[in-house]
């Protein structure tokens, strides 16, 4: 079942709204305050929220704002638990995109219904890969024909993982979806060197970055130094130790397969116009192509003017 987080000042309504989540299947992380919401939101990436309005540290709202700055969390759903869920408090919240409001005190059938309905329609609406959680191809489509629209400079970055396939056949696919999940993270972390950006994951170990122009470079550079920093983590002691991994080739013949690394292809609009998001995903492939040839992890930007 889903994980929810709980996050209330009070003790008792806290162990109350835990225990009849749980005796519904459902995973319950429990904060005490605001702050404390924040850092579970970030650590245990719930399916669900239900944020007391009033907390100290940091109040309901706060928290929202917050987690919603970032990309990953964009699509989250939030319940905002209050004593007044009034008109004063939900104008308070508009444009925090707060999915409903739980009046105080609530009983356990209307606990579950809600949290049920919100859960449901969040898997509907959701274009989300259901391992990173990133938004997947309709919302990256999206917002790479927002920028084409707004005619500013920006850069799309096409991240994609070297050796993941040969990771993968040797360590399983519970390794390689922590490699994924771990490289969401990492990309999602980067993003916050520049303002404005977005992240996607088009499928597998193929992520999508977009942002201002002007911040390509540090993210890229970010992106390279996070997951250089935590490729040999994924590997055995030996594998570690020796710098790569050995693995059968389809020949049958023993090859040394260097530890992950990634190959980012940069597209942008600062030498030549892009103007679809079909135009900027085939040039971001060919160019990431070119990336994932070089040694170790790089990026490309494309520097063709036509």
């Amino acid at each position: 079942m889903e994980k929810i987080l709980v996050a209330d000042d009070n003790p008792q309504i806290r162990a109350l709204v835990k225990e009849i989540l749980e005796n519904e299947g459902y995973t319950v992380v429990t904060a005490e305050h605001g702050a404390d919401a924040v850092e579970k939101i970030y650590k245990e990436n719930p399916a669900l929220c239900i944020i007391d309005y009033e907390m100290p540290h940091k109040k309901g709202f706060d928290v929202v704002r917050e987690v919603r700055s970032h990309t990953a969390y964009i699509y989250m759903p939030i319940m905002i638990f209050t004593a007044d869920a009034g008109k004063q408090t939900r104008m308070e919240g508009l444009g925090l995109d707060i999915d409903d409001y739980l009046n105080k005190p609530a009983d356990a059938e209307e606990i579950v219904a809600r949290v049920k309905l919100l859960l449901r329609r969040s898997k509907q609406k959701l274009d989300s890969n259901p391992l990173t959680r990133l938004p997947g191809n309709p919302s990256i489509q999206a917002d790479i024909e927002d920028r084409i629209a707004a005619n500013r400079p920006f850069a799309m970055l096409y991240c994609d993982l070297n050796n993941f396939k040969a990771f993968n056949d040797k360590y399983g696919f519970e390794a390689g979806d922590r490699v994924l999940k771990k490289t969401a993270d990492i990309i999602a972390e980067a993003s916050k060197s520049g303002e404005n950006a977005f992240v996607g994951n088009v499928g597998g170990d193929d992520f999508v970055l977009s942002c201002d122009f002007d911040a390509a470079d540090e993210i890229a550079k970010k992106i390279i130094e996070l997951l250089d920093a935590a490729a040999p983590s994924f590997y055995d002691e030996a594998d570690r130790a020796q710098g790569f991994m050995s693995a059968k080739d389809r020949q049958g013949v023993l090859q040394k397969i260097p530890l992950l690394s990634i190959g980012i292809g940069i597209v942008h609009n600062t030498i030549r116009p892009i103007t679809s998001f079909a135009m900027a995903s085939s040039i971001a492939a060919e160019v990431k192509s070119f990336a994932k040839k070089q040694p170790g992890s790089n990026y490309i930007f494309d520097r063709r003017e036509n």
